[in-house]
């Protein structure tokens, strides 16, 4: 469900729950049959949206992309890796420093734009 919600992303729109409904945000930017496939799929779409690993995700995304000015895809893309474990061949030390260096990039490149 992961990719669905990515695609739909790509498009400008977005999925989100709204109590125990699906709502699709600028449904108008998705392909003719895109709602259609969402509603298709809605109930396995709303029990990834509901999976604890999402919910993480989407609150770091979006702390990084509010509160941190970043853009969305960056946000996105940073909040992948905060979510994930480290790479068995990753140093620990090693880890961090790369999540470090890539929170400061995230943080410094809207002040520098």
């Amino acid at each position: 469900m992961a990719d669905l919600v990515d695609r739909v992303r790509s498009f400008g729109a977005n999925i989100v729950l709204d109590g125990n409904s699906l709502r699709i945000v600028n449904r108008q930017k998705l392909p003719p049959a895109g709602g259609a496939y969402v509603a298709k799929h809605r109930k396995a779409i709303a029990e990834y949206l509901q999976s604890d690993e999402n919910v993480e995700f989407e609150e770091r995304a979006a702390i990084i992309e509010f509160d941190g000015g970043a853009p969305r895809e960056w946000a996105e893309q940073f909040a992948r890796y905060l979510t994930k474990t480290k790479p068995a061949t990753a140093d620990a030390m090693e880890w961090s420093w790369f999540l470090t260096t890539c929170g400061r990039m995230i943080d410094e490149a809207p002040r520098a734009a």
